[in-house]
């Protein structure tokens, strides 16, 4: 199977996994549906910016799955409620329900579980949540993509105390609560006006003002909640960058919670890689050349160095153009060379259809994938 944007679907593609529009609800499509000019638009009006495809040229690949449907599903439903009860904490100061933070804590053990089932595989990051609009599946993306990469760096390089003292021990220990955070690590943004959160535009400088609220506004949410003083550093500080650029406070370097230098790291990949008001989503081999380009300006280079060797920059199912002009799909992908998959070609320089072709593009020095700009 493969990955293909919804505007890019032709009528005649079969659906090869359920689409969901409602992750509590029934599937929109269905696998093995047929795509037609109805079932095209809804999943225009449903947000959901690509579908998984059965075709002849895909026969065989199979997308690298992180989480479980069913663990998306419920992981969805735990964002959704806590974006829920965030404006009456907002409105009248009181805690967040127990039941939610109760069930937000599950979620992310669950999500751990899995994440460290595949500690020693190569991430693809690009089908992580069921469609119900950018927040919960951003959330949700974060929260995988940021356990992933928090569970690696504090393997391969520890972490601080409160004595200050380097540790690697009680690292599965520690992720409940960077869990936790990664979930609500937006939460704030119900503290800013929807017309600046949805504006298709470049932001004025008063609404970057607002905008910047949000990790404050967050930690307001959480301030009474029973969630670890942990979770609530990861809210306050995914914005603040390694070289002090950053907001709401500007520290820099160590000073920045370790927690955040990772939350910063998973905030932007997702980001990029998505589709929001003001443009279309990057693809993915560019969010991952932009985290690697900004290692110790932007972002902490140990998590970019984490990132570097864990994430795929060319996902199985990833239609790739080579430097000789053919075309093909990524088939697979190894975690000690995420830069040189093995590629199936199926067009030829001209485009015509070709007997398909398996390339590992390890052992062809000179034939290169091109990226797009």
């Amino acid at each position: 199977m493969r990955r293909v944007p919804v505007d890019q679907l032709k009528t005649g593609d079969r659906v090869a996994k359920d689409v969901y529009a409602d992750p509590a609800g029934l599937p929109l499509l269905k696998a093995g549906i047929r795509i037609s000019d109805s079932y095209r638009e809804s999943l225009k009006r449903a947000e959901v910016p690509a579908v998984w495809v059965d075709d002849g040229l895909s026969k065989g690949i199979e997308p690298l799955e992180v989480l479980s449907e069913q663990t998306k599903r419920r992981a969805t439903l735990a964002i959704r409620d806590a974006f829920r009860d965030g404006p009456t904490t907002l409105v009248t100061g009181k805690d967040m329900p127990d039941k939610t933070v109760r069930e937000m804590i599950d979620v992310v053990d669950l999500i751990i579980d899995e994440v460290a089932q595949n500690v020693d595989a190569a991430l693809a990051l690009n089908d992580l949540a069921n469609a119900d609009g950018y927040t919960l599946k951003h959330s949700l993306a974060v929260t995988t993509l940021g356990l992933s990469l928090g569970l690696r760096v504090m393997q391969r390089y520890g972490w601080f105390d409160a004595k200050d003292k380097l540790r690697f021990d009680d690292v599965h220990g520690r992720l409940p609560a960077l869990g936790v955070g990664l979930l609500v690590h937006d939460i704030g943004k119900l503290a800013v006006p929807p017309e600046i959160l949805q504006k298709p535009g470049p932001l004025t400088p008063e609404e970057w003002v607002a905008m910047k609220t949000h990790p404050m506004e967050g930690v307001r949410i959480l301030q009474h909640a029973t969630v670890s003083p942990l979770s609530r550093a990861v809210v306050r500080s995914h914005h603040e960058q390694w070289n002090g650029a950053g907001y709401p406070a500007g520290i820099a370097g160590s000073k920045i919670h370790q927690f955040a230098r990772v939350a910063a790291v998973a905030d932007v990949f997702d980001a990029l890689t998505s589709d929001r008001h003001y443009r279309k989503a990057w693809p993915v081999q560019k969010a991952w050349r932009f985290i690697i380009e900004r290692s110790g300006t932007h972002f902490d280079p140990e998590v970019v160095n984490v990132f570097k060797s864990s994430v795929a920059p060319y996902p199985p199912g990833t239609d790739v153009t080579l430097s000789n002009g053919t075309m093909g799909i990524v088939k697979d992908v190894r975690p000690d060379k995420l830069t040189t998959p093995l590629v199936r070609v199926v067009f030829d320089a001209t485009g015509a259809e070709i007997a398909p072709q398996e390339i590992d593009l390890s052992e062809t020095p000179g034939l290169t994938i091109i990226d797009e700009a």
